[in-house]
């Protein structure tokens, strides 16, 4: 039987390159869409593109230095009066993987006819209404998926916006380059790793930490779990687990860890406080936590930038979800209860 899951969590290095090639060849034409100045620059989309938007805001207001949010696309329409000011102008970024997301269409509808400021659509399929309604369109054809998850595609439309943030705010995009490689060396080395980890039957909770921009892919990870394996999960940034959360924790419990270079030494304190408490932890960043009770995918701070983690994470929770899954006898292919589009 096909297994279209994995073929494209694996593929994601090669996606990159195809990628990053459209990227170079319409990079005039984009940012020449996106080129004036805005009060405000949302993310707007729905479940996994509803996490990408909370990393890529995160990631082109560091980068670009214009304020963004990520925004649930059902926000702009049904409480514009929380998202919009109305004498501002706004850079709308509305992401679907199909192009036809029904809440996200209608966002960026109820923008254009409400709001000022320009439309652009992010996503895979050429000929989608997301493509012809917005003003400007990004289409990731190379990151087309089979799957009902997303895997490929979430990443290459972060990759997509992540290239857009550095040219627009002045820095070269291409470091990029080397992040297909990268992830192809970690996959050779990690695979395993992630494979034994989620076929332990021991862990009952699955909690998963991130803060700043891996607060977008703590929940992705999150997301792929309970989608492909139906299993219970929760996200919290690293501090806030402390104020209650932590009460669940015990020997049962499997953390998944995503620290930072810049905030490591707090993230650290929070994890070996939890393992006291009975907890191991699945941990992704770059230096040891230097427990028996962490199992680690560590990467090497002289060849990844900061700015690739986002996408080193999320491929190996994609991994950590999909083997969960073929572990309880379940079909990634066709998880419960969803479909490829979400059309209402």
């Amino acid at each position: 039987m096909p297994d279209y899951t994995y073929a494209e969590i694996r593929r994601q290095p090669t996606t990159w390159q195809e990628v990053l090639r459209y990227l170079e060849g319409t990079k005039g034409e984009l940012l020449s869409c996106i080129s004036a100045e805005y009060g405000e620059v949302l993310f707007v989309g729905c479940g996994s593109s509803y996490n990408l938007a909370l990393t890529a805001a995160h990631l082109w207001q560091k980068l670009v230095r214009e304020r963004a949010r990520g925004v649930p696309s059902s926000e702009i329409f049904l409480f514009p009066e929380g998202v919009f000011l109305p004498e501002e102008k706004y850079l709308f970024f509305g992401i679907s993987r199909s192009g036809e997301t029904t809440e996200t269409v209608k966002a960026l509808t109820h923008f254009k006819e409400h709001f000022r400021g320009k439309a652009l659509g992010v996503t895979c399929e050429e000929g989608s209404s997301l493509a012809r309604l917005a003003d400007c369109a990004i289409v990731l054809s190379p990151a087309g998926e089979e799957s009902v998850v997303m895997t490929q595609s979430f990443s290459s439309m972060l990759l997509a916006l992540l290239f857009l943030a550095m040219e627009k705010g002045g820095i070269s995009p291409s470091p990029l380059t080397v992040l297909p490689g990268i992830l192809e060396n970690l996959f050779s080395r990690y695979e395993e790793t992630i494979r034994d980890v989620a076929t332990q039957q021991a862990f009952t909770k699955f909690i998963f930490l991130g803060s700043g921009p891996l607060y977008g892919i703590a929940w992705e990870g999150s997301l792929k779990l309970k989608e492909m394996s139906l299993t219970p999960t929760e996200t919290f940034h690293f501090l806030e687990f402390r104020h209650g959360p932590k009460s669940i924790v015990d020997e049962s419990t499997l953390l998944v860890a995503l620290t930072s270079q810049s905030a490591f030494d707090m993230e650290k304190e929070v994890l070996l406080e939890m393992v006291r408490l009975g907890a191991t932890v699945l941990h992704l960043g770059f230096e040891s936590l230097s427990s028996p009770k962490a199992v680690e995918i560590l990467y090497d701070a002289k060849s990844v930038d900061p700015l690739f983690v986002p996408f080193l994470d999320v491929a190996f929770l994609q991994l950590l979800g999909y083997f969960r899954a073929k572990e309880k006898g379940l079909d990634p292919d066709n998880p419960k209860n969803l479909t490829k589009v979400v059309v209402l």
